[in-house]
């Protein structure tokens, strides 16, 4: 791990509330969830499948698949955040089914000699010192025919949202980076290197989906007019069509080795 990499043990709280406690974690969440669901049918048909979450947070996304009776790893180094983790497992009585390691990917990627079906990286490269890295880190944690679930933070979605909204000299600057204790992550990515980075690991692209591809551009008085359940509704039937997707705050791309 570089000592670049975000490490959240000290906005845990903040974490917890900002990400997962909001509409925007929920839309986040539903995205993910469906978009995984329905390209690999064998997490809902099938035996167990072995699964890592590199950079797992609070294991919100992890407990759901443990709840479809798969083994994972979980590992993340925020200590404060897989402690958290850790305990809604137990809560939910689904700790059996989960190992929990305080490592970052790139050290698990060193410890692990066995590929896993499924790897989970959402979230997480926008915040390490050294995004292109992590590609050849976690491809050979993926065994061949298994899949990885990459989720990163799209720089053209901040782009054109700070042309919406004015800031013009912003995005002259071409500084997108998130403030020391921001929940801003630091390094927004280009998803023409993301795509560029996992061709040259001979993983192949199967699918892709924006998350939150319109609800970021909304007034306020607006989300807050409408349900969530009916902005979740379009923000699913819109997140795999183009131009929409391109514009998510985020892309999911699901990967093959």
């Amino acid at each position: 791990m570089s000592r670049l990499d975000r490490n959240f043990d000290s906005l845990a709280g903040r974490f917890k509330n900002n990400i997962y406690g909001t509409d925007k974690g929920e839309i986040r969440l539903a995205v993910l969830w469906q978009h995984l669901l329905e390209k690999l049918p064998q997490l809902t048909n099938g035996p167990p499948l072995r699964i890592l979450d590199a950079g797992c947070g609070l294991g919100v996304f992890a407990l759901r698949l443990a709840e479809l009776g798969h083994q994972l790893v979980l590992c993340d180094i925020s200590g404060e955040l897989l402690d958290q983790a850790r305990d809604a497992a137990v809560e939910q009585q689904k700790n059996n089914l989960i190992e929990f390691r305080h490592t970052s990917l790139f050290d698990i990627a060193k410890q692990d000699d066995h590929p896993y079906d499924l790897v989970l990286c959402h979230a997480v490269l926008e915040w390490l010192a050294e995004p292109p890295l992590s590609i050849p880190a976690l491809q050979p944690l993926v065994k061949p025919g298994g899949h990885l679930s990459l989720m990163f933070y799209n720089i053209n979605s901040l782009i054109y949202r700070n042309l919406i909204r004015g800031n013009l000299r912003k995005v002259k600057s071409g500084h997108f980076a998130g403030e020391i204790n921001s929940l801003t992550p630091q390094h927004p990515l280009n998803p023409d290197d993301v795509y560029r980075w996992l061709a040259d690991c001979e993983l192949t692209i199967v699918d892709r989906a924006g998350v939150r591809v319109f609800y970021d551009y909304m007034e306020k008085r607006t989300k807050e007019r409408l349900p969530i359940e009916a902005i979740i509704e379009m923000e699913l039937a819109h997140s795999r069509e183009e131009p929409y997707l391109s514009l998510g705050r985020y892309i999911h791309l699901l990967a093959q080795r």
